[in-house]
């Protein structure tokens, strides 16, 4: 995994160290998977780290008031320690929301978003007087590789609002982990990763780095959207080209119908 050095002086290690991961996003750190769908044991592993979102049934807005935001977030915090996972950042939108994050185990990790998602939908049902699906179809969980990458997704997530044109900074939006990053806004849904951490050796200093690194994206992409929803994995491209080739090849193999030996005769 890539060791990040502690900057020196405010925020100029950081912004450094964004600038070499874009020099390398050259080539796409995940590209779009337009196979079928995949069990997500074939894709999560035990202690991943992961960006999770999911979109709201026939993409109503169902997330857009600020008490559905609130009561998501209630429930993510009131559940996150009791299945081992760590949430590193986030982004709730109108129809969907954005999450990053660590497992401690993958059993626990979809248990978790099924308890998560299954009492936000009863509540979203009773509040509207409705009925049927909230969340449309399975949650969507890519992994992600390293520190590097898992930064670079974070700062993606944090500027969702922007790019989606609701906000002309993200630092105007409420239902993000921008303000504690950039800003020290108290915030008890996250556990700042290692990666963070390793940018400043102060708040001041890391937070200063934070604001750098967004506004150098604001600039290097505005609007533009990446492809980290729309795959399995977030990562160098060999190593993304990698495991999308072993997991086709264990979904095939999985696949495989086993054949039986002839029982023996009996004399």
């Amino acid at each position: 995994m890539l060791s990040v050095r502690k900057s020196s002086s405010a925020g100029s290690d950081g912004l450094n160290f964004l600038r070499f991961s874009h020099h390398f996003s050259g080539s796409p750190l995940a590209f779009p998977s337009n196979m079928a769908s995949y069990p997500r044991y074939f894709i999560i592993s035990d202690g991943s780290t992961f960006h999770v979102t999911w979109q709201c049934h026939n993409k109503d807005w169902l997330l857009k008031e600020d008490w559905a935001k609130r009561l998501y977030y209630t429930l993510l915090l009131e559940f996150k320690e009791r299945y081992g996972v760590r949430i590193h950042s986030y982004s709730f939108m109108d129809n969907h929301p954005h999450l990053t994050g660590t497992i401690r185990s993958k059993e626990q990790f979809s248990a978790f978003f099924r308890t998560v998602n299954s009492l936000f939908a009863k509540a979203i049902n009773k509040r509207f007087k409705r009925r049927g699906q909230v969340v449309m179809d399975r949650f969507k969980s890519p992994r992600i590789e390293t520190d590097r990458h898992l930064l670079e997704v974070m700062i993606y997530v944090d500027l969702n609002p922007f790019r989606a044109r609701k906000v002309r900074h993200p630092k105007e939006y409420q239902f993000s982990s921008y303000g504690y990053y950039a800003h020290g806004k108290e915030d008890l849904l996250i556990d700042p990763p290692e990666t963070y951490l390793a940018i400043g050796k102060t708040p001041a200093a890391r937070q200063k780095a934070y604001r750098e690194m967004v506004e150098f994206v604001m600039r290097k992409d505005g609007n533009k959207k990446r492809d980290y929803s729309r795959t399995y994995f977030i990562g160098n491209p060999n190593w993304v080209f990698r495991k999308h080739q072993e997991l086709t090849e264990a979904f095939q193999l999985k696949r495989r119908p086993v054949r039986s030996s002839p029982c023996p005769l009996r004399l």
